[in-house]
């Protein structure tokens, strides 16, 4: 197509000035990584040096009297009974024995050489991001995915939510375990239990408000629970889908027009709320005080292993986790391509769930200590996942040879998890596994027709002169 006459178009122009291009933006934008607060919420203890790593736990039990046994009439007068040796009735007392161990995880990065980082534009702006972002938060990740397990594991109470919810002898509780596979078959990937999905509904505010008393009198809020006219509050830990259910059925009407629950069960929030997000709670329902969990235990049901699965325990219908977060190739910035994580919207539609009713005596979280001894000065590392810089004992290269580090010029980042989970009061604890969901769309459309198709004239310029 022709130029109208006097357009200067693009060759009458001859670009000779120094063009540096592409222009990269100052701003490098970082991931906003979320943490979790079950660290936090149990209580951390020192394990001394030279412990073992297997530790057998006595505990005293407390034995409630007969209090059925009939009172007898005391009679007086000359040889009438036993007037001094009445028939005692029996209280005796025992005591429980359990193990628990010690545990350990190791994780490094890949291996790093300063000279080669010298001449990366923003080397130190990238190895502050991932020691901040993703190291530092990847001990919070690791440790509490660890005590989510540890709590599921050391509950009293593993309940189902359906109608025979914590009876025993009945489909309302249930057995586990945890099953291998992944590409190296070293993933707990599968959580084989005695749950038929059939038999999994959703939370109720009722099936929470049963445990309510039994804990009570378990000693949960103490001694004397009720000394204060609000009453004690139990600890719910759960995600915001399940939250919301719970808080849409309180004061809803149940089946036949019964009202499932009075108006106080309701979600409301503090009037100090600070006092309460500090310690991780974020609302209050009923007697119960919420603690949102919103990177917990969740599952697709795989399906049925058989009636021979796992023995007696019956552990025959599988379950496949599902992680918050998948990892995937990014495009790399001027370096080979790497990782970079993204939310797994799987993990918003899984619908089996667990969600625990928690006390911070549950469990305790015991880290190894180090001691200082004489003429051997042993290094003391964090057993906590703390990440340290290594620069010895590298490995080897891609020929086979031990990698050397003369000038100390290479190395990675590595830190070790070594834990002890020390039951206390576990029947404090209690897991539930449940269905939840996110809320279901609604399709709304409008209530007026579509008028047609009428001509539309927008013109904004004056009309021309005859």
């Amino acid at each position: 197509m022709s130029c109208p006459a006097g357009t200067v178009r693009g060759c009458d122009f001859a670009q000779f000035l120094v063009d540096e291009t592409p222009v990269f933006d100052d701003m490098i934008i970082e991931d906003i990584t979320l943490t979790d607060g079950w660290i936090g919420n149990v209580s951390l203890y020192e394990v001394p040096f030279g412990t073992p790593p297997e530790i057998t736990q006595d505990r005293f039990r407390t034995v409630i009297p007969n209090v059925t046994k009939a009172w007898s009439r005391v009679q007086s007068g000359s040889c009438i009974g036993n007037p001094c040796d009445p028939v005692p009735n029996q209280i005796g007392w025992g005591a429980d024995r359990r193990t628990f161990y010690e545990q350990q995880q190791t994780w490094e990065t890949p291996l790093l050489c300063i000279d080669q980082l010298m001449n990366v534009t923003h080397a130190e702006q990238h190895l502050t991001n991932i020691i901040s972002k993703t190291l530092k938060p990847a001990v919070s990740y690791v440790s509490s995915n660890f005590l989510r397990k540890e709590t599921l594991f050391w509950s009293d109470k593993k309940q189902v939510a359906n109608a025979n919810f914590g009876r025993p002898g009945t489909d309302g509780v249930f057995t586990y375990e945890w099953a291998l596979g992944g590409v190296a078959g070293d993933e707990e990937m599968y959580l084989d239990t005695s749950v038929h999905p059939g038999r999994v509904f959703k939370l109720t505010p009722q099936m929470l408000q049963n445990e309510y008393n039994p804990l009570m009198r378990e000693g949960y809020a103490g001694e004397n629970p009720y000394k204060d006219e609000t009453g004690p509050f139990v600890e719910l830990v759960s995600d915001s889908d399940t939250m919301w259910d719970l808080d849409r059925l309180g004061g809803s009407q149940g089946i036949g027009g019964v009202p499932s629950i009075v108006s106080n069960w309701r979600f409301t929030q503090w009037g100090d709320t600070s006092k309460y997000w500090k310690y991780g709670f974020s609302g209050q329902l009923g007697n119960f005080m919420f603690r949102a969990d919103e990177l917990g235990l969740r599952f697709n049901f795989v399906g049925d292993l058989g009636a021979g699965a796992h023995g007696a325990n019956g552990n025959r219908y599988r379950y496949q986790v599902v992680l918050p977060y998948e990892n995937v190739v990014t495009t790399g910035a001027g370096g080979a391509a790497g990782l970079g994580r993204i939310p797994n919207r799987d993990f918003d539609k899984a619908l089996y769930r667990f969600s625990f009713i928690s006390h911070k005596r549950g469990l305790e979280l015991g880290v190894p200590q180090w001691a200082n001894i004489p003429g051997a000065p042993f290094k003391h590392r964090s057993l906590a996942g703390q990440w340290e810089f290594h620069m010895d004992n590298l490995g080897e290269d891609s020929n086979g040879v031990a990698i050397n580090n003369e000038w100390r010029n290479k190395g990675k980042f590595a830190g070790w998890f070594k834990y002890y989970t020390r039951p206390l009061h576990t029947e404090f604890l209690e897991a539930i596994f449940h269905k939840s969901e996110q809320k279901c769309i609604i399709e709304i459309n409008t209530c007026s027709t579509q008028s047609g198709y009428p001509e539309q004239d927008y013109n904004s310029m004056l009309p021309e002169c005859d």
